[in-house]
């Protein structure tokens, strides 16, 4: 243990506690989940991320980052108010049965290949897309809160700091607290009480649920991840992170564990020579960010709390501050080659229109259309 790898640890779990907790807020409030449901689905995430890095760290000797699939979690923000816990439950089923099948068949090169890039991260784009708006539409009811989180985000970026979001998150409380806008209600502080809910299986849910959540926590959590680790020197073990991701999601899932993967964004944070200038002992940044994220997920409740009290301007301005490298990056990607950026285009904007034909989802229909686009002048080159 050095402290380099004890602070980026930290550090990795500081960074969830500030970007995706409040988008995991926003979609329990979408499902109209009770708090009981929202500090049980923070818990089991945060514990179950903290069980999938300790073992991968320690049995691969490489810091291995467990997280929750970001991309699956803002798509959760839309599609749970059309579909219930239950059904959330019964899709994260699914999605963890597929990463156990992809991990032992080795599927994941072939299906990250049939399904193209461009298009997934125009889905992607899609649905990161309102959170970015939604940073600027909440400016005129807390212009001082919202525009001094702005500034403060560009000025972290400006600086190269290695996680802006916190500095977001801490200007945008004091802001709040000078204009008396922090309230608590109901203030609870302590352990986590875990409540389960059973799975309903229906065909809309794994349409607008599984179908996506697993695309997309293939195309920008496990491949970039993997990606991290092998430009920092390590041979990710890629069957055996599907495979454990599976396990723990499945078992995990009735405690609305929305499911377990590699990290991408927060990665690089413990796997690189700041964390441990010895490549061989740097798995000890994912040991100790494991005993963070299981640590913090105990305290749920509390977190909830936390957040609670903040005003909603702030924490939409929080959420889509931290998404924008994400939506900056997908739309890139989604739009650079322009053989395919018509193609890509039209999945983006259909994504972002939330049409739900036959009540399936607008992301649903933007992967669809875009494949059949993307699809289109090959199939014309082969019929001449």
């Amino acid at each position: 243990m050095t402290l380099g790898s004890f602070i980026s640890g930290l550090l990795v779990v500081v960074v969830a506690a500030t970007g995706p907790i409040v988008i995991m807020l926003q979609a329990a409030h979408s499902g109209n989940f009770t708090t009981g449901q929202t500090a049980t689905w923070i818990c089991s995430s945060w514990a179950t991320s903290g069980l999938f890095g300790l073992y991968l760290s320690l049995r691969y000797r490489m810091p291995m980052i467990g997280s929750t699939s970001t991309a699956a979690i803002v798509l959760l923000v839309t599609s749970l108010q059309s579909h219930s816990a239950q059904e959330a439950v019964a899709s994260y089923m699914i999605v963890a049965l597929l990463f156990i099948i992809v991990g032992i068949t080795d599927l994941m090169p072939r299906i990250m290949k049939a399904i193209p890039h461009q298009i997934v991260m125009a889905m992607l784009a899609g649905i990161l897309f309102n959170f970015g708006v939604g940073v600027f539409t909440n400016f005129t009811s807390q212009p001082w809160i919202v525009a001094a989180m702005v500034l403060t985000y560009f000025l972290a970026r400006v600086l190269k700091l290695r996680a802006p979001v916190i500095p977001v998150l801490i200007v945008g409380v004091l802001v709040s607290a000078l204009l008396h806008r922090i309230s608590y209600k109901g203030a609870h502080f302590g352990l986590t009480h875990l409540v389960w809910i059973s799975p309903h299986f229906t065909i809309g849910s794994v349409i607008n649920l599984a179908l996506p959540m697993f695309l997309l926590t293939l195309a920008t959590q496990f491949a970039p991840g993997f990606a991290v680790l092998k430009s920092n020197g390590y041979k990710a073990a890629h069957s055996a992170s599907l495979i454990s991701s599976g396990i723990i999601s499945l078992a995990s899932a009735g405690f609305l564990n929305s499911g377990i993967n590699t990290s991408a964004i927060t990665a690089s944070i413990a796997v690189g020579e700041h964390a441990d200038p010895d490549r061989t002992t740097r798995y000890s940044a994912g040991f100790t960010t494991g005993l963070f994220y299981i640590a913090a997920g105990l305290c749920g409740a509390s977190i909830v709390t936390f957040f609670g009290a903040l005003p909603a301007a702030a924490l939409a301005a929080l959420a889509g501050l931290a998404l924008f490298p994400a939506l900056a990056t997908s739309m890139h990607e989604a739009l650079v080659h322009s053989a395919s950026r018509e193609a890509a285009l039209a999945t983006l904007l259909i994504t972002i229109s939330g049409v739900h034909p036959w009540q399936l989802g607008s992301p649903f229909w933007g992967l669809l259309v875009g494949i059949a686009l993307y699809a289109l002048p090959n199939l014309r080159s082969r019929a001449a």
